[in-house]
């Protein structure tokens, strides 16, 4: 499995981030952000430009090695972490803003709200249910029901949400659930 999954990134380019990561910028906080799943970070590198620190967190030895150079290479403050998603411990109030697009484990969501300083922000950007019938994935378990995201931002307050048809600049479409939503600052 280890080696199927380093393997998806050998030899690939970094890529765009996410229309909806692109949008957000602005509204994202600077400071500590964590990029949960990065992947090749794509998502990490277009925070960092920004002017954020990123911690990019992810399983693959290979995705991380590529963000470690690129970033190097760009003299930017991102840190690759090289963890299993499922037992990685987030600390309470610890991040001004965590981005999870792309990877669906809805238990997690409590443990990412809990991560997220007060005044904080969820960027949360996946799949629907209406994808399986264009193609990757098909997986129901990796699939959002509609108003599901919005259901999983807990005692946050959504600012921004978002549920349909994206089409991207090279006319590849995809049904997406997107959020922005921040933890109330505590008095």
């Amino acid at each position: 499995m280890r080696r199927n999954h380093e393997q998806r990134h050998r030899g690939k380019a970094v890529g765009d981030a996410e229309p909806f990561l692109t949008a957000m910028l602005p509204r994202i906080p600077r400071g500590v952000v964590l990029d949960f799943a990065a992947g090749r970070g794509r998502h990490a590198l277009a925070l960092a430009r920004a002017g954020m620190r990123v911690v990019a967190v992810d399983y693959s030895v290979e995705a991380m090695r590529i963000l470690a150079a690129t970033a190097q290479t760009a003299r930017l403050a991102i840190w690759p972490v090289v963890a299993n998603l499922d037992s990685f411990h987030l600390k309470d109030d610890s991040f001004d803003a965590i981005v999870n697009i792309n990877f669906l484990d809805r238990a997690l969501f409590p443990k990412l709200e809990r991560a997220l300083r007060p005044g904080g922000v969820l960027l949360a950007d996946t799949f629907l249910i209406d994808q399986a019938a264009l193609g990757h994935p098909r997986d129901p378990r990796f699939l959002l029901g509609h108003g599901e995201l919005r259901a999983l931002a807990g005692g946050l307050e959504v600012e921004e949400y978002r549920e349909g048809p994206v089409v991207y600049p090279n006319g590849e479409r995809a049904f997406r659930a997107s959020m922005l939503a921040r933890r109330r600052k505590t008095n």
